[in-house]
């Protein structure tokens, strides 16, 4: 291969990336030299336009305020190239994704003349994945939220079941003082009873004088077995009633703990949830 095919070779080369990519060259302060048709497209100002405005002029005030400019500059006057995805400002104030990479330019002594930038637009794929990622998020968000109902209904249902069994526990305290007094009933009963059968006997002896006696006695004896029965039946119907109750506080105690358990679910659940919303959040960031 000739010097001249080597030359034309190296033309035609620059030609295709020229045709294919955008292209803009700079001088080693950002002053704009040059910028083919593919950059003038994609950042919508004019040939003319562009050689009279300076890199920072392409750029978001807060990167060009910021002290990586600074650096990013530096490191191109050092003769280190840059590549990663930028954000620019287009003549209509939009912004403009591009994947860019920045090469220093050296004359034959070695010295930076200027900094050319090969850049492809990115935009839409990045407009996707961030419309994508804000998406996603504001899912992830509406579903914490629905955890945090269901999360605090179990909270509040908790809080109810305690109650309950605290009450449980005051109706069943009730029931056992009752059951007491309609112990005492009985033990009364029991003794008028007794007193009413000794009335009896000693009426008995007393012959006629003691006929009026008798039958009060026969009478406090009928009222004592009444009071007696009706004791022992509300002491039977108690037994049920405690009887309930326990089964009714065991019953509570259980849901209670099936609550505190899908409680604890629901926390963690709610946790993962954070968690992604926070990494959805940082690759936004990232994106």
């Amino acid at each position: 291969m000739t010097t001249k095919q080597h030359v034309l070779s190296q033309d035609g080369m620059f030609t295709a990336i020229e045709r294919s990519l955008a292209m803009i060259l700079f001088d080693s302060h950002g002053k704009i030299l040059w910028a083919n048709n593919n950059f003038v497209q994609v950042i919508g100002y004019k040939v003319e336009e562009l050689k009279n405005m300076n890199h920072k002029q392409l750029c978001l005030s807060e990167f060009v305020n910021s002290r990586n400019y600074d650096v990013f500059w530096s490191n191109l006057r050092n003769n280190k190239a840059f590549h990663d995805k930028v954000e620019r400002v287009k003549k209509d104030g939009s912004i403009l994704w591009l994947d860019a990479t920045y090469t220093p330019v050296l004359n034959e002594e070695g010295h930076i003349e200027g900094v050319i930038k090969i850049a492809t637009d990115i935009t839409p794929r990045e407009t996707f994945l961030k419309n994508s990622s804000d998406e996603f998020i504001a899912l992830v968000q509406e579903m914490t939220a629905s955890t945090n109902v269901v999360h605090n209904a179990s909270q509040k249902s908790v809080n109810d079941m305690k109650k309950l069994v605290d009450e449980s526990k005051i109706v069943k305290e009730n029931v056992e003082k009752i059951q007491s007094m309609a112990s005492v009933v009985k033990d009364i009963a029991a003794q008028s009873n007794l007193l009413g059968l000794n009335a009896s006997i000693e009426a008995a002896r007393a012959g006629d004088y003691g006929r009026g006696f008798s039958v009060v006695a026969s009478e406090v004896r009928k009222m004592a077995d009444t009071s007696k029965n009706a004791a022992e039946d509300i002491s039977s119907q108690l037994n049920h009633i405690l009887n309930s109750v326990t089964v009714m506080a065991e019953m509570v105690k259980q849901v209670t703990e099936n609550i505190n358990k899908n409680s604890d679910s629901i926390d963690e659940l709610k946790g993962a949830y954070e968690h992604i919303t926070k990494t959805a959040e940082e690759l936004s960031n990232i994106i």
